[in-house]
């Protein structure tokens, strides 16, 4: 897989992309590694999860390998049809402005009010009797059902306005002093939703936009040696958070701290063989795109929804393997997962091919309309974050994730303005930059 990478890598600059990092090439790095890490540390992992049997594993790498390769061939035939190599960027700049939004204080509190009432009720007396932070409650869960879908909404909608106003902050100041920076009134906000989101345990929606805005910054800027230590320095955060209780016991160990990472963000062959083996050994029919419509329509209630309650990819592998939806989150066994459960073998080609167009069209989208190197970047590794990776890793689960996300980056992009005495509701990204108010 490495050899195919780095071939496509070099096959994709000499034909005229002239930048090795993009949509495509994060999407391949991030599937070869998912792969790697999650075979070397599947038996590790396993016991977490009560399931030893990995007769299984062997299918699941392949099938696994069989989509990189396919992914790999469609992004190296379409720069061809859709002559990537003569594309003009367009002097249209609107998405500007869309990722330098200061986002105002009377959204940031309402939005935070569940996940502060999830913390008073909920997370402290778990802290106090069992020492540690954890986003599943532990023996909580039925006093939780109730704040889900407040807490959820919450959650995403704060992780996407973090991401908005590190960007804000990054583009709007060029130079702020360490004394004036705890007054900053700009990095009080950062500071108060980082904390916000640090107590909910979910590495993801805290982590990806510090990690993402930081990188692509860095980047942008051609700080190399920061972007090393400052990744290297997140990347530990996250270790050290996500082993919260051992550090509380002074128990930490580095190998438990790698191998607790390679299990949070590369869990795809564990989860995909846990899949394989349940559909199969429980015999369980093909659904025939069950899953993918009941993803569409995931903005319905559950209670409303026997669709979505049945067949929503995670509670439908929650169901096969004799778990509890309401309690169990799922297996994150990746589209390739949710395609064989659906369309068998034919399904672990097909949906590869679609998943790589989309990716491809997006990855166009970005090249064509982002002028600016930083936006460009930004764009790169927020919608590898916001689209690819979380449906690559949970599949049509995330078409709700999605919607949240989509739909509070616009609500911070609203702007009343005044014009002829008429007060009108516009959105600021979808504006030339040189449109006067």
């Amino acid at each position: 897989m490495i050899v195919a990478f780095l071939a496509y890598i070099t096959f994709n600059y000499l034909l005229g992309a002239k930048k090795i990092i993009n949509l495509c090439s994060i999407t391949l790095f991030y599937i070869m590694m998912g792969i790697y890490i999650g075979e070397s540390s599947i038996l590790y992992s396993a016991k977490w999860v009560r399931f030893e049997d990995v007769k299984y594993v062997n299918r699941s790498i392949l099938y696994l390998k069989i989509g990189f390769y396919i992914c790999i061939l469609i992004f190296s035939i379409l720069p061809f049809y859709f002559k990537e190599y003569n594309l003009k960027k367009s002097l249209n700049n609107k998405v500007k402005n869309l990722f330098v939004a200061d986002v105002s204080w009377v959204l940031i509190i309402l939005l935070s009010v569940p996940l502060y009432l999830v913390f008073i009720n909920i997370y402290i007396p778990v802290f106090e009797d069992r020492t540690f932070i954890s986003k599943y409650f532990q023996d909580r869960l039925a006093d939780f059902i109730p704040y889900r879908p407040f807490y959820t909404l919450s959650i995403n909608a704060l992780s996407t306005i973090l991401f908005l106003q590190i960007n804000y902050f990054l583009f709007s100041f060029k130079r702020v002093s360490f004394t004036k920076l705890l007054i900053n009134k700009k990095f009080l906000k950062m500071f108060f939703l980082t904390g916000t989101l640090f107590f909910t345990a979910k590495r993801g929606q805290l982590y990806y936009p510090l990690f993402i805005s930081i990188v692509a910054y860095l980047i942008y800027k051609r700080h190399l040696v920061k972007l090393v230590f400052t990744s290297s320095f997140l990347v530990i955060l996250v270790g050290l958070s996500r082993n919260f209780s051992e550090i509380v016991k002074g128990e930490l160990s580095l190998e438990h701290t790698l191998m607790t990472l390679s299990t949070s963000f590369f869990v795809s062959v564990r989860e995909l063989t846990r899949v394989l083996f349940f559909f199969n050994e429980g015999e369980h029919a093909y659904l025939f795109g069950k899953t993918y419509v009941a993803g569409v329509f995931s903005f319905i209630p559950t209670k409303i929804n026997s669709l979505k309650a049945n067949y929503n990819y995670m509670r439908y592998t929650s169901i096969i393997s004799d778990q509890n939806p309401d309690e169990f989150g799922g297996m994150r066994s990746t589209y390739i997962g949710e395609a064989f459960v659906n369309f068998g073998f034919v399904g672990i080609i097909l949906v590869p091919i679609l998943f790589a167009i989309f990716v491809y069209i997006i990855h166009i989208l970005i090249k064509k309309y982002a002028l600016n190197n930083f936006i460009y970047y930004v764009m790169v590794f927020w919608i590898f974050k916001m689209l690819v990776m979380p449906f690559y890793e949970n599949g049509s689960s995330m078409i709700l994730f999605f919607l949240i996300t989509v739909a509070f980056m616009i609500i911070c992009g609203l702007r009343i303005v005044i014009r002829n005495k008429r007060s009108i509701l516009k959105i600021s990204f979808l504006h030339k930059q040189d449109e006067k108010d």
